[in-house]
């Protein structure tokens, strides 16, 4: 199997490496610094297990590469129409393209309809490039429990002791069985991986940390474990999650908090800055629309009262325009 992993920043490097490692063929589109060195010294990634450093093609040009069988795209979401632009020469009638992304995935409200009303996910895919180039139907969900951070060009440094990753169809109800062969094919990488008939239902557990940890420590400048140290921080967080937790109540999906304590407890020790704060640290564009905005959309839709969401929601976007990352 030919594996492409499409925008390998942190995610997608980690990924990489570990795949290479395994002996998997594996290749990685990634521009700038990180190709250059790459290309020269190959990819390093930096675990609890030990550093290790493979050789794999890399470009910035999806047509030295070709026709693929699995690409998985890693790319932050604000780049996904461009994605969508350039990844036809990675793309043969039977490729499948995996979506490892933060947020609300761009296929969400695709054959889904919640009370019998489709979600409004139109922020996500804005000119319908997704959709029209890439389609839902070769489409998957990658939820990602994996904690890394690109340190320097050419190096990822993991901070999980467990690394998981759920992969999942972007249509409810599919019968396949491509999702288990998928996950069959990548396993013994050094991570754990399981296959989900419908991917929704991990996003939304994930989604309601991040709803929390994202936010609060973009606009403090802190880890989590800092952030939710502190009594007042920790209580917004634990608002956040609830009010998250209710919009995916909303949509069929229940019992996602039933402890807000406990999942604020879960971050007391996790020093680690999101990849929202790292985004804005680097000045990239952040991804306020598919981890954020679309949450305030979709409450809106439910007619889920989401007020502290409302109230932070706009001063994050502030920051984020005032250093060019929005």
């Amino acid at each position: 199997m030919k594996i492409c992993i499409f925008g390998a920043g942190a995610v997608g490097s980690f990924l990489a490496a570990r795949l290479a490692q395994s002996g998997k063929q594996v290749s990685v589109i990634v521009r700038g610094p990180h190709l250059a060195a790459i290309q020269k010294d190959g990819l390093t990634l930096q675990a609890k297990d030990g550093d290790i450093t493979v050789r794999l093609p890399a470009s910035d040009n999806p047509a030295e590469l070709g026709p693929q069988d699995l690409v998985i795209v890693s790319a932050k979401t604000p780049s996904l129409p461009q994605v969508a632009q350039g990844i036809a020469p990675l793309l043969h009638a039977d490729t499948t393209v995996a979506f490892a992304i933060n947020g609300v995935f761009w296929f969400y409200g695709d054959g889904f309809k919640p009370n019998g009303i489709a979600p409004d996910t139109a922020r996500l895919d804005r000119d319908g490039s997704l959709h029209r180039l890439i389609g839902v139907e070769r489409s998957l969900g990658i939820i990602v429990r994996s904690s890394n951070e690109v340190v320097a060009p050419g190096v990822v440094r993991n901070e999980s002791a467990n690394n998981g990753f759920t992969i999942g169809e972007a249509t409810p109800g599919r019968a396949t069985d491509r999702t288990p062969a998928l996950a069959a094919a990548l396993d013994g990488s050094g991570f754990i991986i399981k296959a989900l008939s419908d991917i929704r239902h991990d996003m939304w557990a994930k989604l309601v940390r991040n709803s929390a940890s994202s936010p609060l420590c973009s606009l403090t400048g802190s880890d989590v474990a800092t952030a939710y140290n502190d009594k007042a921080i920790g209580e917004l967080a634990m608002a956040l999650m609830r009010e998250t937790a209710s919009i995916a109540q909303a949509h069929g999906f229940p019992d996602l908090l039933p402890d807000p304590g406990e999942a604020l407890r879960m971050g007391l020790n996790l020093h680690h800055k999101p990849s929202m704060l790292q985004d804005l640290e680097r000045g990239r564009a952040m991804e306020i629309d598919s981890q954020l905005a679309i949450l305030q959309d979709l409450a809106r839709q439910a007619k889920i009262a989401t007020p502290v969401l409302d109230t932070l929601l706009p001063m994050l976007v502030m920051r984020a325009k005032t250093a060019g990352c929005y």
